[in-house]
């Protein structure tokens, strides 16, 4: 039996992942995160800063995989790393990072290598949080635990029960007539939640990657996105048939394995009015 602990584990995407796999004979599944939560597997409250209690935790329960969603800066990188040298982990055989895809709004995604970032970018004009998730890699790439990582960039995840009510207020905002505060250039690559935690269970069953990026094939901007869902939304107000519309830069859904891909079935345009029709009923 395979034992994963998933850091940050207890919400939303993971929260997903934890329900999908937990009655997986081939799993043995455990949360941690700050709080207590009520869940019918191993939960761990910690402070993942506390590395007292998370070399405590990791010895006791020896997880094979860590899926870690909650490392957002080079500390917690260094973290990990320390209790590894250590051999606090003797029985991990895969250590899974989620990283971010904000990196394509500072970097030309054409240049953008998957193995390396490129750290001559302009510090000042970078958002901490990408910085801090750049710090976070360059870390693990000169360390031992490499060899058995795999680095997740994972595009901005949206659904209809996003809990941080993201993609529902996009949905608000779209149908109104004053939306100028969304239709900056700032670029999204995107994927469904539900498509992500399939992305992630097929990596739990792979050897570790290095680098997996379902960001590298392109973006749509906040503009685009408010057209489109505006114009569903106005469909259905007034129960016209949906005009057919494509982003003006298509952005491929896929990972990118070696040279192998695991594709996803809908493309963005479908899996964006996929889930506004779900928050339009949920709404309903």
């Amino acid at each position: 039996m395979i034992k994963i602990l998933i850091l940050g584990g207890t919400r939303y995407l993971g929260k997903a992942i934890v329900n999908k796999i937990k009655k997986d004979k081939n799993f043995k599944v455990a949360t941690l995160s700050r709080s207590k939560v009520i869940s019918d597997i191993k939960h761990f409250v910690c402070d993942r800063k506390n590395s007292y209690k998370l070399k405590e935790i990791f010895t006791n329960f020896s997880p094979n995989i860590i899926l870690d969603m909650i490392n957002f800066d080079g500390e917690d990188s260094q973290e990990i790393l320390n209790l590894y040298e250590q051999r606090s982990l003797s029985e991990l055989s895969h250590y899974i990072m989620i990283s971010s895809f904000f990196v394509y709004n500072h970097f030309d995604y054409k240049n953008f290598s998957e193995k390396k970032i490129n750290c001559e970018f302009d510090q000042l004009k970078i958002d901490q949080y990408t910085k801090h998730k750049i710090d976070s890699e360059i870390n693990l790439y000169s360390s031992k635990l490499m060899d058995i990582t795999t680095i997740l960039r994972l595009p901005f995840v949206f659904s209809a029960d996003d809990y941080t009510n993201r993609f529902q207020r996009l949905c608000e905002i779209s149908l109104k007539e004053n939306n100028m505060i969304f239709k900056s250039p700032f670029k999204y690559s995107l994927i469904r939640k539900d498509d992500a935690v399939e992305a992630i269970i097929k990596i739990f069953n792979i050897k570790p990657a290095g680098i997996i990026d379902l960001s590298n094939t392109g973006y749509v901007t906040n503009k685009k996105l408010v057209e489109v869902l505006s114009n569903y939304g106005n469909s259905i107000k007034k129960n016209q048939k949906k005009e057919e519309e494509s982003f003006p830069y298509f952005v491929n859904k896929d990972i990118c394995l070696s040279s192998q891909k695991m594709t996803i079935d809908l493309t963005i345009f479908e899996a964006v009015i996929k889930e506004a029709e779900k928050y339009w009923l949920l709404k309903s």
